[in-house]
């Protein structure tokens, strides 16, 4: 419990000072911090610049030095949106979308049709929520507990701003989101993450061990798959974009199209995707 304290301490205080600042500000200054921070924390660096080398070998050391520092500040940003959600929520109007775009969803909604929204760790990432929830479109979620229980209470209510029900990944979770898509809900789900099962796919040129879990759902309850981003500009708005729904067809061919649309997302914008994540353990 007092290890929980301390560790959560200064997470706090910098929250709170940062609510000193507009909103706006705030996801600048959460930007600035983190480009400074995250470089230096060991454990983070070490995890990057392994995955920055097996899929960027020709990169020398300066080149990947920028590359971490540019992608640190991208990953300040989005947690900063994703810790102050609501307001996050309510001050959207840095994202651009096409509305036309939502059309697929709205109208499998009108059917009562199960619809996914599927993304990744990339730019902005609870700004898709965003757009969904301010067209009445609100969309359910999944979380990953998190050890320090004064972190997973403000972890979990930051998601539940963008959007409920929220899931918790677990057999009892899992098994509440497929009821939940099974009776026609609307969830967007991270795609990008470790797996423990799954086949393996390229990803960024790499074979990267890939769930087929939301192809199977889809195919077994004809869920509307749509794939869709949002992509940080120098200005700081943010492109949301929508794509096609995918054509449900088989698992392997599902999973690939999913994958390949992600892949061809991190391929323009490098330094806005979340370099942590184990893909290619």
């Amino acid at each position: 419990m007092l290890r929980q304290i301390f560790e959560i301490i200064p997470f706090y205080v910098i929250l709170i000072i940062l609510k000193l600042f507009s909103f706006e500000k705030r996801v600048i200054v959460g930007g600035w911090l983190l480009q400074w921070i995250l470089p230096i924390v060991p454990k983070y660096r070490k995890r990057v610049v392994k995955n920055i080398r097996l899929i960027y070998p020709e990169k020398t050391q300066p080149q990947i030095d920028e590359f971490i520092s540019i992608n640190s500040k991208m990953i300040g940003k989005s947690f900063i949106e994703l810790m102050f959600n609501q307001e996050f929520q309510e001050r959207w109007r840095n994202i651009i979308y096409k509305k036309k775009e939502l059309q697929p969803i709205i109208e499998a909604k009108k059917r009562a049709k199960p619809i996914i929204v599927v993304s990744g760790h990339i730019g902005s990432w609870e700004a898709v929520r965003a757009v969904l929830k301010n067209n009445d479109l609100n969309s359910g979620a999944l979380y990953q507990k998190n050890h320090n229980r004064f972190y997973e209470k403000l972890h979990l209510n930051a998601i539940k701003a963008g959007g409920e029900p929220i899931f918790q990944v677990s057999q009892s979770g899992t098994r509440s989101m497929i009821s939940f898509i099974k009776n026609g809900g609307l969830i967007a789900l991270m795609i990008d993450q470790a797996v423990k099962d799954g086949q393996y796919l390229d990803f960024l040129g790499k074979p990267a061990k890939t769930s087929m879990s939301i192809a199977n759902i889809a195919l077994k309850y004809n869920a509307t798959i749509i794939p869709a981003y949002g992509i940080r500009r120098a200005d700081n708005k943010i492109i949301v974009s929508f794509e096609k729904p995918i054509k449900l067809t088989n698992s392997l061919a599902i999973t690939s199209a999913i994958n390949s649309s992600l892949e061809a997302r991190v391929k323009e914008n490098p330094e806005q995707w979340y370099w942590p994540h184990r893909r290619w353990k």
